[in-house]
């Protein structure tokens, strides 16, 4: 299915609308609110500068209030910014620019006053970013206890990245796994966490499918402002599957005078890239749009795949007092599954599958409003509503599934104090599942429901200047629907059932020195984090057991580090030790002697450890390196009432696909118009499963062996950009420039040595980004 020839016309209309560019890029009244002045509104308006006192174009500024963050606006070709319609009260401003940040807080702002405030950017490997996704609302990097990680857009651009997997690895803590090359099935492992410990949303709607699941590979980076994980449990803020962690993709937002973007490159296997994006922001209205489309032919037969995907956001507001916003996302996939033709340790490989296709349809929904009753208090509503398909076919014939979620959200903001701010709400989540092979007595599928409804709370306490501590918690109800009789697959029916599961959360950043002025040595922050997270049993869990109690999977977590700053801010180092206990992890088999009758039980247990090592270095503004190493200790425990492990494993063995050592570092260098760029992943062997048929071959035949010794890598990538005038801008990338053969998953092939070369175009020439 191709995404609605809508999305087209749309932007061609917003390329009419948005009238004289040059004109409203220098207008500093084009990149206000629009909102209303006079005796009651007050504003806040200035310039931007570097360290050399040169305005800056194009820089993202940031609106903050004691609660949350409230506007974002862009400088225009003179540096210039202004927030218009602002109630008296107390405000903070944060600058970015790519190396450059400054925050300037406690901006009391009287009724009626138009302040004047210039922000002077300083060079800093510290990048002071508003993380959406950390606490409702957003908050800033620095006073997160938690352990975040931000890939900018500046970054995805540097490093030719597609799709947002491409990003993911070598971050800290994080593991992706990609089954053959563009389009195999991709997951993403969290700090010894299953593959379905993470949430994933795209601003904000989440996307998980029916207990958990969510493969990444769908997901463009076109339009794509930031990509944000934190590590660690969630389900206190988020509810299901932000268990080990949360994966957040921000898209562009219009905050500035209307820019496009156009680009088209190709590489070897046929593979072609084309797309275009724009945003921008007129009287109040503010918009964001992207498309693009990706084709290959693969390296073997039936490896094609293609994949169109587009981000639409349209947002109002008049005033920061009021706002409302609409997120749109869609991914169409079709592409082969010509199986794994690589390692074969046990002889299975049956030879290429020429028939197996699959087919996926993933689109999402997000309406936001907004009311800023006083200065003091605001409620936010949302409603967001996902759908996952997919189809298949195989020399068995055709099947599906279908995931859905709808959720609904509305929470209370309050500032107790300028130290203190309450946040509470109430959130309704209903999940559906339908598949070809969950089926009732007559054989036909169903649709299986669960619903949640959850009440949440949350402060955050800064008492002093040097203190940021979060605190909250969560109580889910959550709700099965009942499962019919299967006759046929020896199960009874399962009534409806209901669970209640708490989930709490502590964060705490602390300031021990907050001078970057004095010595080698600046600013340190220590910063630890607690919680625990859920999930609920998917559909193939629930539809193959006649076990009527089966519960959320849990895990338990904790973490603590040190972030220290060097060089006047040109280097941070953060050192960070964790622990994950995972517990009630369910077991579905046909065989657990001397344990349960059942065939799915919540009797599994494993647990993680590890060290995050992550290093930024800014020297000066036209070099930035980045580095991180992660130490992993995982281990199976044993089952429940047993002194064994599931069987094809063993107690004490390391978790799948779960490396002891993984690394990744990033180098981009820019002279003038010519930016290049270095960046890697290394990763260290892992246990993986034998790849043709598991262990179902296993168990039918003993003597086979299941679990294998897959052998580390080292992948390392290069590429280029060079602007010409009026902002033509070329580029090429080389991917694994050292042809190494490897395979993330065992038995599936990775890419060896390819590349890609393209062509894009920026309207205005410069147009969206600041410079560097």
């Amino acid at each position: 299915m191709r995404l609605p020839h809508l999305l087209f016309l749309f932007a061609s209309v917003i390329f009419l609308f948005s009238g004289n560019i040059q004109a409203q890029t220098s207008n500093p009244a084009n990149t206000s609110s629009g909102g209303r002045t006079g005796n009651i509104s007050a504003t806040i308006e200035g310039t931007v500068y570097d360290p050399k006192g040169r305005v800056i174009p194009g820089a993202r500024i940031t609106l903050l209030s004691e609660m949350s963050v409230l506007e974002v606006r862009q400088s225009n070709s003179q540096g210039q910014f202004k927030f218009e319609g602002l109630i008296h009260g107390t405000y903070g401003v944060l600058g970015n620019s790519p190396g450059f940040n400054e925050l300037r807080n406690n901006i009391e702002l009287q009724p009626g006053e138009v302040q004047k405030l210039d922000l002077h950017l300083e060079l800093s490997a510290v990048d002071q970013r508003v993380i959406v996704s950390a606490e409702p609302g957003g908050a800033i990097a620095s006073q997160i206890g938690s352990s975040v990680s931000v890939i900018s857009q500046q970054e995805i651009e540097d490093r030719g990245a597609q799709v947002v997997s491409d990003v993911l690895r070598g971050l800290p803590g994080v593991e992706i796994n990609q089954t053959l090359g563009r389009g195999g099935v991709t997951s993403a492992f969290i700090r010894g966490g299953d593959s379905d410990y993470n949430l994933v949303m795209v601003d904000g709607i989440p996307l998980n499918d029916f207990g958990g699941g969510f493969d990444l590979s769908p997901l463009s980076l076109v339009g794509v402002q930031q990509v944000e994980v934190i590590r660690g449990p969630e389900s206190a803020l988020y509810g299901s599957n932000a268990v080990a962690g949360v994966i957040n993709v921000v898209t562009d937002h219009g905050d500035g005078p209307p820019h496009f973007s156009f680009f088209g490159e190709g590489g070897n296997w046929y593979t072609w890239r084309l797309g275009t994006s724009g945003a921008g922001l007129t009287h109040g209205f503010n918009w964001a749009y992207s498309l693009s489309q990706l084709q290959t032919n693969g390296v073997v037969p039936n490896n094609d795949y293609r994949n169109q995907s587009s981000y639409l956001s349209l947002g109002y507001s008049r005033s920061p007092r009021r706002k409302f916003n609409f997120h749109f996302l869609g991914a169409a996939d079709s592409g082969g599954l010509p199986g794994p033709y690589g390692s074969d340790p046990d002889g299975l490989f049956p030879g290429i599958d020429l028939v197996s296709r699959q087919n996926q349809n993933l689109f999402g929904y997000q309406a936001n409003y907004t009311e800023q009753f006083s200065s003091r208090f605001q409620q936010v509503t949302t409603v967001s509503v996902s759908t996952d398909r997919f189809s298949f076919l195989s020399p068995f014939g055709s099947s599906f599934t279908n995931n859905s979620r709808v959720v609904a959200n509305t929470r209370s903001e309050i500032a107790i104090s300028s130290k203190d701010v309450l946040v509470a709400g109430f959130e309704y989540d209903h999940d559906q599942f339908k598949d070809t092979f969950v089926a009732d007595a007559s054989g036909n599928p169903f649709n299986l429901p669960r619903e949640s409804y959850a009440f949440f709370a949350e402060n955050r306490w800064t008492p002093g200047n040097r203190w940021f501590i979060n605190t909250g918690v969560r109580v889910d109800n959550i709700r099965t629907g009942t499962l019919p009789e299967d006759p046929g697959a020896g199960e009874p029916e399962i009534p409806a059932s209901s669970i209640t599961k708490v989930d709490p959360r502590i964060s705490a950043a602390y300031l021990a020195r907050q001078s970057d002025t004095d010595g080698f040595f600046g600013a340190t922050r220590l910063h630890s984090s607690f919680g625990t997270g859920i999930r609920p049993p998917n559909g193939f869990e629930l539809g193959f057991t006649d076990n009527p109690k089966l519960k959320p999977e849990e895990s338990i977590s904790f973490d603590a580090g040190i972030e220290q700053r060097m060089a006047q801010g040109r280097a941070t180092l953060d050192v960070t030790y964790f622990y994950n206990r995972f517990k009630d992890q369910i077991v579905t088999t046909g065989a657990l002697p001397n344990l349960s009758s059942f065939q799915s039980a919540n009797i599994a247990k494993s647990r993680a450890y590890g060290l995050e090592n992550s290093i930024r270095v800014r020297p000066f503004d036209s070099l930035e390196v980045s580095a991180s190493y992660t130490w992993l200790n995982t281990a199976i425990l044993a089952l429940d009432g047993s002194t064994e492990a599931q069987f094809p494993f063993e107690v004490g063995q390391p978790l799948l696909r779960r490396p002891h050592n993984s690394a990744g570092y990033n180098v981009t260098w820019t002279h003038r118009r010519l930016m290049l760029n270095l960046n890697g992943t290394v990763r260290g062997p892992v246990l993986d499963i034998e790849p043709n048929d598991g262990s179902f071959a296993c168990e039918l035949m003993p003597p086979l062996q299941c679990v294998f010794r897959n052998k580390g890598y080292v992948l390392a990538n290069a590429g280029f950009s060079y602007q010409f005038p009026r902002g033509i801008e070329i580029y090429g990338r080389l991917n694994n420039f050292a042809n190494q053969k490897y395979e993330e998953a065992f038995g599936f092939p990775s890419l060896r040595l390819n590349f890609l070369a393209g062509v894009k175009l920026q309207l205005p020439a410069g147009g969206g980004h600041a410079n560097r």
